[in-house]
């Protein structure tokens, strides 16, 4: 009867044993499951917070966007004539994200090359028959000195001579050097942009040419 009562309390605690056992393995798989889903809850949180920081700087580069391309929109209207550009145009369907910065840096280049424009300082270049015009500016140039010079010394015969030959010498030099003047001038009025060095040298060499030409055939005696 003693043994009968042992053995039954020896399962009962053998039994008791392994139920604890199973509570714990229990607990300990809900508290790490618990745990997962925290951490899934914090990292989705997260998420959510990047994605509305995102969303909110998309809205803002877009009201920025539109208000940069409205006010150079508006100046470059204002600059060529607002009849060339038209209104402002709208705002397009979305297409592939741009990073802000890249987004910005263009608006801020575009920015740039109007103040440049402004200037006649496009960093571009001119056609290639801006050359050969460059050449005939110089020379055409030249050949008005040259005649300006010859009405300066026979328009009032008188005893002046020296002061008219200044003053002829003087409108030589003045038609060389008004070439790249000149150049500047209407390469900035017609492709907004500065004279080449290729240029200036084609317009001071035509200029240079034509003056010693005429001024040997014309002015020779005088």
């Amino acid at each position: 009867m003693d043994t009968e009562y042992a053995d039954a309390v020896a399962r009962y605690r053998s039994e008791r044993e392994a139920a604890d056992a199973e509570i714990r393995s229990a607990r300990d798989a809900y508290r790490a499951e618990t745990a997962s889903l925290a951490a899934a809850v914090r990292a989705a949180r997260e998420r959510r917070g990047e994605a509305d920081r995102a969303a909110a700087e998309a809205t803002a580069l877009v009201a920025e966007t539109d208000k940069a391309v409205t006010e150079l929109w508006r100046a470059l209207g204002g600059f060529v004539g607002p009849r060339r550009t038209g209104q402002v145009p709208p705002a397009g369907p979305a297409g592939e994200s741009a990073d802000a910065a890249a987004v910005r840096a263009r608006i801020a280049r575009a920015g740039r090359l109007l103040e440049l424009a402004r200037q006649g300082e496009l960093p571009i270049d001119a056609p290639r028959h801006t050359e050969p015009a460059a050449a005939g500016i110089g020379a055409a140039l030249g050949a008005a000195a040259v005649a300006l010079a010859a009405w300066t010394l026979t328009a009032d015969p008188g005893d002046a001579v020296a002061l008219r030959r200044a003053l002829a010498a003087a409108t030589l030099f003045a038609g060389v050097a008004a070439g790249p003047i000149v150049l500047g001038a209407w390469l900035s009025w017609q492709y907004r942009v500065r004279p080449r060095p290729t240029q200036t040298i084609a317009c001071v060499a035509a200029a240079v040419v034509a003056t010693c030409a005429l001024a040997g055939v014309f002015l020779r005696g005088t």
